[in-house]
């Protein structure tokens, strides 16, 4: 394991708590009576029915059901936050006092499953069973019901669109707090906040807007910071720009992408001593240069690029910029470029109804980004808050406060410099906000998982150990371990999975060190990238 601590890392602050006004908070603004704020009595299947007569202001607990099982005993209470936002909140017998939010995904509308998040393995970074380590885990349907709302129509209701931006966490954490004191007696001593996609987007809000609610955050393939922000296009408003670009520029085929994809891997596989077929050194790997290779002969056809397609090809992995300026980051050269046309069409067609206020979808082909951008950010920055600014992010870093960011570098939905711009941006700050941040980029993984490389983690566990024992990601007590699992029968944690590679920060990744199995992670360090 000593491979882990290849990468030097920084010693982090002493965790500095909030002091007692957000309970207060919490108290005065959650709870529609004075009911002294005391478990009825031990946690169990009488206490957790009797948390449907819990007051929750401008709440209604729809459901409270105790569940038996062989990884601990939790009640599962449904409620409703008027209009039509709805939460699960899973609260386990074997309570820790740690408190897990997730973030949504695309345009929500529909609750996931918090029973089955919190077996692990369904959940977003997580790999273990959260009932077990004593989490109260929550979902929420992100503020409307997809059955009246279904992908992004919402976007005609401002009061919808608030609460699918930034309102959502707000709420579901309050609700989550009532309950809390009502069936323990206390709140949670340690809070963690974490999503991918829409979630990895919710968890810069969580960061930025909440501070004082989430002692870490993990956020995967989301999108950061503001338009006025120097991100890099990792805000909302750039990133609607390049995906309406994309739509723009027109879609090679799945021929050409695939072809595209596995002359990458051939060319750059073997840059981390090793031909696995996964590219973990992709920044040393020359895209363009291989993409160059591809080009059509005179009279050729199928899958080598046209000048037109070759052209497509670079406008895809090279920054937008309007006036000279970046406002929107490229896909990664190492995405099968032909599957990312339909997302931007489909994603952007939502954002774009949401900056316009008008029914989805909007075509991304009519968006005139020189004309219409600084439109489209003052209503996704100014209007809705869609993501947390730079500047609020930085004040939570420099708090003692922690964030994990983690992205696929073959991601076809966000474009994984997002992450990687957005990081760039944070840690030119020195100090604390340096210190409390990593970033983690997946080689060979898709959006959230898939794709050949490890896409299975627990950054959960990874987070909780830096805030309860401040054990930085990284060291010996503390390995950031990814797994690719064996198959959908074999165990979600790393027990069940077939390899396993050492999760470097950036700009490090991992490279082999000539000798063992190729498929440990013990036999990899974490070398300085590009």
């Amino acid at each position: 394991m000593d491979s882990f601590t290849a990468t030097p890392t920084h010693p982090s602050p002493r965790r500095r708590r909030p002091g007692p006004s957000r309970t207060a908070l919490a108290a005065a603004s959650i709870l529609a009576s004075s009911t002294i704020l005391q478990a009825m009595a031990a946690p169990g299947a009488a206490t957790c029915v009797a948390l449907k007569a819990t007051p929750i202001a401008n709440t209604t607990v729809t459901s409270a059901t105790y569940v038996t099982a062989a990884t601990g005993n939790y009640c599962l209470v449904g409620a409703t936050v008027a209009p039509q936002h709805d939460v699960q909140v899973v609260l386990p017998d074997n309570w820790k006092s740690r408190y897990l939010q997730s973030g949504g995904g695309g345009f929500d509308g529909n609750v996931p499953d918090a029973a089955a998040m919190a077996a692990g393995g369904a959940f977003a970074a997580a790999g273990d069973n959260l009932v077990a380590n004593g989490y109260v885990v929550t979902a929420d349907n992100g503020g409307h019901r997809g059955s009246q709302y279904p992908g992004a129509s919402f976007a005609v209701d401002r009061g919808l669109t608030l609460s699918y931006a930034s309102g959502k966490i707000f709420d579901t954490h309050l609700v989550a707090t009532a309950l809390m004191l009502q069936y323990y007696g206390h709140e949670a001593r340690y809070n963690y906040f974490s999503g991918c996609s829409n979630g990895g987007k919710n968890a810069s809000v969580a960061a930025s807007n909440f501070p004082d609610y989430f002692d870490a955050i993990i956020g995967g393939d989301g999108v950061w910071g503001q338009a006025r922000d120097p991100v890099g296009g990792s805000d909302m408003a750039g990133l609607t720009s390049k995906w309406a670009q994309t739509v723009q520029l027109g879609s090679i085929t799945p021929a050409q992408g695939a072809a595209l994809h596995a002359a990458v891997v051939n060319a750059c596989d073997g840059l981390d001593g090793v031909k696995d077929g996964i590219v973990a050194n992709i920044q040393a790997c020359n895209i363009e240069r291989v993409a160059e290779r591809m080009r059509c002969s005179a009279g050729a056809s199928g899958a080598c690029l046209s000048d037109a397609d070759f052209a497509k090809v670079t406008g895809y992995i090279t920054p937008l910029k309007l006036d000279g300026r970046v406002i929107g980051a490229p896909w990664s050269g190492a995405t099968d470029l032909s599957l990312v046309g339909a997302s931007s069409f489909g994603l952007g067609s939502g954002f774009l109804a949401m900056a316009m206020r008008t029914p989805a979808p909007v075509n991304p082909a009519t968006f005139d980004i020189p004309r219409q951008f600084a439109d489209v950010a003052a209503v996704l920055d100014g209007v809705y808050g869609m993501t947390g600014d730079l500047y609020g992010i930085e004040r939570y870093l420099k708090r003692g406060k922690k964030l994990i960011l983690f992205h696929g570098w073959e991601d076809p939905v966000v474009p994984s410099y997002v992450s990687v711009d957005f990081f760039k941006a944070l840690t030119r700050a020195e100090g604390e906000a340096s210190d409390n941040v990593r970033l983690y980029m997946d080689p060979a993984v898709a959006h959230c998982g898939g794709g050949n490389g490890a896409d299975s983690t627990d950054l959960v566990a990874v987070a909780a150990k830096w805030v309860e024992q401040n054990e930085e990601p990284g060291s010996y007590r503390n390995p950031t371990v990814a797994w690719k699992r064996a198959g959908a029968s074999a165990p979600a944690d790393v027990s069940g999975a077939s390899f396993t590679r050492p999760l470097c920060p950036y700009p490090s990744y991992a490279h082999y060190v000539g000798r063992g199995d190729v498929d440990a992670a013990a036999n990899y360090v974490c070398r300085p990238g590009l």
